[in-house]
């Protein structure tokens, strides 16, 4: 698969204490709700080594248009209103380009 169009999305966020695990089951069903028509390649959540509370999200898409409409759509809305409640400040966020991928389909 080529990376020239695919669109990726990197994240930290940083839970309240002890609530890592629900802000990663909502990050889940937040990705689930949005991968029905496969524009999402793949993706990892990873729990930070030296910080318990800290996640990071990384997604990577077909483009940024399936990026742009599955964030948009409301049963990813309606996931997403549930992480503020949970977070301990304001997420991070990059977007890029792809420009190497390899790997399968998560």
């Amino acid at each position: 698969m080529s990376g020239e169009n695919m669109f990726s999305v990197y994240g930290r966020m940083t839970a309240l204490p002890g609530r890592r695990d629900e802000l990663i089951a909502v990050l889940l069903a937040g990705l689930r709700a949005g991968d029905q028509d496969g524009g999402l390649i793949s993706f990892s959540i990873n729990a930070a080594v030296d910080d318990p509370d800290t996640v990071w999200l990384t997604q990577l898409w077909v483009d940024k248009a399936a990026h742009d409409a599955t964030t948009r759509s409301e049963p990813v809305a309606a996931v997403s209103r549930q992480v503020p409640a949970l977070l301990a400040g304001q997420p991070e966020g990059h977007y890029g380009h792809t420009v190497h991928f390899h790997g399968g389909i998560a």
